[in-house]
């Protein structure tokens, strides 16, 4: 049996699917040019809205300021999504880091590594 998608989830994944074309085709600030969404986790009122970003990098300071880009960013992707979307009312936007990709780029490197020394 197919499981149904409640109203959150689908505006969770409408908001990815814009959020990715706004961040690599409309957003200048060179800092979150190497800025993937990897999941938006929206609350049950639509009111907030969680964007998990990670970047293909493992450097802190570039991560740190590819965040501050996109914080400072806010405000033109959140109205940029309200005038893509059609919501009564456009879900506040908050960024977190997604260590996963970073995490699993150090644990590829240090299987490299291992290998390398048979």
């Amino acid at each position: 049996m197919p499981r149904s998608y409640g109203r959150n989830e689908r505006v969770a994944a409408a908001i990815l699917r814009e959020i990715a074309d706004v961040l690599h085709n409309e957003l200048k600030d060179p800092r979150v040019k190497n800025a993937t969404v990897t999941e938006v986790k929206v609350t049950s009122d639509l009111r907030n809205a969680r964007i998990y970003i990670s970047f293909l990098t493992d450097s802190q300071e570039e991560i740190d300021k590819a965040m501050e880009g996109l914080n400072s960013s806010k405000g033109f992707i959140r109205s940029t999504l309200a005038g893509r979307l059609n919501l009564r009312y456009m879900p506040s936007l908050d960024f977190k880091f997604d260590s996963l990709v970073t995490e699993s780029m150090k644990l590829d490197e240090l299987i490299r590594k291992g290998l390398s020394r048979e």
